[in-house]
């Protein structure tokens, strides 16, 4: 039986039917003239519905077989073109929302574009009630986050973590206001969406995680102050109210009140140690009054107040002391300078301290003004005094034993000289005279015989040496390092030449100083660099020098001089620095002293010369890969 509707009908039908507009559009194409590609200038309407129609302002069958950009009524024609187009050319739909406004309708659609045989299905669907709801929650939300930001209290909204047995293992951060950046010094895009114990994992460990899980669990709001710190540096002290907002949710509302409870500590800290001072202060501290007359004359004084060593001093007059008045108590002193001391600094403002004797003890007192009072402080300095004696008496004895020590190392120096010239003179004899006499061992122990005293020759020469710059202040004077350092390697030419060595050296300044012992400091560092050099590498010697920053100077050095930095270093064999230390002591050998010759002084010379110049030396070293010697010596600077 056939169909009384046709397909057409029937289509239009169920088009009609949709509560959304719908149309199907074909594409008008050209072809340019640079190209041979055909391109999309419009969209022929062959298929609408009454939506479509009623949105486009037209009956149907004025919209189909027409333009679109004939009868372009919505605003942002241009936006959903370039569109379309894209549908087209990509064979990809698109979905997308879009404010449209006609003569008839405004609102926003929800637009669906898919591509159909040649052309593409346009569908659009009223959304302007959800949009509507939409923008007004986005309001809603702008305005509460604006309320939220203009609190001067931290706030944050935080999320329970649960594991499976229901325990609150973490919090994630969902909303924090822009105060919790003068609190936690992070903003709130740091924290937004992370978890609590990420961010800040001493929560734990200062209280504050038991008191969120808690507030959670249970839904009682709590308020605390603790203190918060963690392995990341941060700290303070926080105070917090914690409210449950819905379920799994709590509110923070909270301060960094660290300044404030620091504060609070320090006040509480000095009122302590000022109480403990006037208690347990070995100083006698004590607050006395002006007593005056008709005239505001200053005729007595009366002791209100004083710390426990006040009373101890005052011994059986302590009583006395508080109660009675100090010309009651010492007659004698009316009339005095003592007792005009005490008016005059009430009366001038200027404290004033002086020294008094009584009972064999030696007191140091202090008076100054405190308001209309004086306050009165007494040191007593007996034991002081009687140091003081016995430590002159002992550095005139230290004295004396240094300048015969000095002395003797020299004298001792000198004299063992001697003998050593005679030991290898005899020792020259037999090697000389009755080599062929001597059997192997004899000759052996001959040689040892000579080496053995040619190295206590060099160690009494050492300590000769050693000895000069610890006794001898030789006057000063400008000293051109590079010169001195020019002339070293000079001397030592043949050893350089034999290790095969190069020298690198920068320009050096003019300092004050003894161009003799310069001169031991800068051949010392070279030789030894010379000496424990590696066999299986080229020895490279490097000697610059800059002005030393403060934070580089050793201890010992004063911060506020310049100083000159002079480095020696090498590529040799290196030491472990934890025997840096022991380099600079007299007889101390990191080394094998067979392979290596020496007798341990040259490195405590260098000290030595350093210390004379007011300077220091230090030194740092890799195994295997080199040591530099860093020599610090005061920036000279010539009279104009």
């Amino acid at each position: 039986m056939p169909s009384s509707i046709t397909d057409v009908t029937l289509l239009q039908g169920v088009l009609n039917a949709s509560p959304g507009c719908l149309a199907y559009c074909e594409p008008v194409r050209i072809t340019t003239t640079d190209s041979q590609q055909k391109q999309i200038i419009d969209f022929v309407y062959r298929v609408v519905n009454v939506k479509m129609s009623e949105l486009i302002g037209q009956p149907i069958d004025r919209i189909i077989g027409h333009r679109m950009t004939d009868l372009a009524t919505l605003a942002n024609v241009d936006t959903l073109f370039d569109r379309y187009v894209d549908v087209i050319e990509t064979g990809q739909a698109a979905t997308f929302e879009v404010s449209l406004y006609t003569a008839t309708h405004n609102g926003w659609y929800l637009i669906t574009a898919e591509p159909l045989s040649a052309g593409l299905v346009i569908s659009l669907i009223d959304i302007n009630d959800r949009k509507s709801a939409e923008l007004q929650a986005r309001q809603q939300t702008a305005e509460i986050r604006a309320t939220l930001d203009a609190s001067l209290n931290s706030i944050l909204l935080m999320r329970a973590i649960r594991d499976e047995t229901g325990q609150i293992i973490d919090f994630r951060m969902e909303t924090a206001n822009q105060a919790v950046m003068n609190s936690l010094f992070k903003t709130p895009d740091e924290l937004v969406g992370r978890n609590l114990l990420d961010v800040f994992p001493g929560n734990i460990e200062s209280g504050f995680f038991a008191l969120y899980a808690r507030v959670a669990d249970t839904g009682q709001s709590e308020k605390a102050e603790y203190y918060y710190q963690d392995v990341n540096g941060f700290k303070g002290w926080f105070e917090v109210s914690v409210v449950k907002q819905a379920p799994e949710l709590i509110v923070l509302t909270f301060n960094n009140v660290t300044t404030q409870r620091e504060d609070q500590l320090d006040q509480q800290r000095q009122a302590q140690v000022l109480q403990a001072i006037l208690d347990h202060s070995q100083t006698a501290i004590s607050l006395h009054t002006p007593i005056r007359d008709e005239r505001d004359y200053i005729i007595d004084f009366q002791a209100v107040r004083a710390n426990f060593q006040a009373t101890v001093n005052w011994g059986t007059l302590a009583d006395a002391m508080l109660s009675q008045t100090f010309l009651t108590l010492r007659p004698d002193a009316r009339g005095t300078e003592e007792f005009a001391r005490y008016v005059r600094v009430i009366e001038t403002g200027e404290p004033d301290v002086f020294e008094f004797t009584h009972n064999r003890r030696h007191y140091v007192i202090t008076i100054a003004r405190a308001g209309g009072d004086v306050v009165m402080s007494a040191v007593d300095v007996t034991s002081d005094r009687q140091y003081r004696h016995e430590l002159e008496t002992l550095n005139r004895t230290l004295q004396q034993s240094n300048e015969s020590l000095q002395s003797f190392a020299y004298v001792a120096s000198h004299d063992l000289q001697e003998p050593l010239r005679k030991i290898q003179a005899f020792g020259d004899i037999l090697q000389s005279q009755f080599q062929d006499n001597l059997s192997d061992g004899e000759r052996d122990m001959t040689r040892r015989i000579q080496k053995s005293a040619s190295r206590m020759q060099q160690l009494v020469k050492d300590l000769l040496a050693y000895s000069q710059i610890t006794a001898r202040r030789d006057p000063q004077q400008p000293v051109a390092l590079g010169d001195v350092v020019t002339d070293v390697i000079s001397d030592l030419e043949i050893s350089i030449n034999e290790a095969n060595a190069s020298l690198q050296v920068a320009a050096l300044p003019t300092i004050l100083g003894n161009e003799s012992r310069l001169r031991q400091l800068m051949q010392n560092l070279i030789v030894n660099a010379i000496k424990f050099r590696r066999k299986t590498h080229p020895l490279v010697i490097r000697i610059d020098c800059r002005v030393a920053q403060s934070d580089e100077l050793p201890s010992g050095l004063v911060e506020s001089m310049p100083y000159w930095l002079i480095t020696v270093s090498d590529n040799g064999l290196g030491f472990d620095e934890k025997y840096k230390d022991r380099i600079f002591q007299l007889f101390q050998r990191l080394h094998d002293s067979t392979a290596y010759s020496g007798t341990g002084i040259g490195l405590a010379i260098c000290q030595r010369v350093a210390e004379s110049h007011n300077g220091a030396i230090d030194v740092s070293s890799t195994p295997g890969e080199g040591t530099t010697f860093s020599v610090f010596l005061p920036v000279y600077q010539a009279a104009v």
